[in-house]
């Protein structure tokens, strides 16, 4: 019932990553599937999904994934935003949108 309105497409390549992450019974139409962040997996659960709590838990998890944990590169966009006010000033503007 979770994955309600996912197309058989969809089902098909949540469940070839399944299992390639180990879970070799793991089938389109009886699951179990393993939903990524990849843009294939993404777009079928937020166009098709019906579940308002997968698009939810999928959205979350998509817009953080680099900002928390080993991935997280908040102290990098952090200095290139210093970075870009700095190239501003030098150029006498008020910001880099400028």
């Amino acid at each position: 019932k979770k994955i309600d309105g996912l197309p058989a497409t969809a089902l098909g390549l949540v469940a070839q990553t399944t299992v390639s992450k180990g879970h070799e019974n793991a089938t389109a139409e009886y699951g179990p599937w393993m939903i990524t962040l990849d843009a294939p997996s993404f777009i079928s659960v937020m166009q098709h999904a019906r579940n308002c709590a997968l698009h939810e838990e999928v959205y979350r998890a998509y817009i953080t994934r680099a900002s928390s944990g080993d991935l997280d590169n908040t102290p990098i966009i952090n200095q290139i935003l210093k970075l870009r006010l700095k190239k501003a000033k030098l150029l006498y503007y008020n910001n880099y949108a400028e």
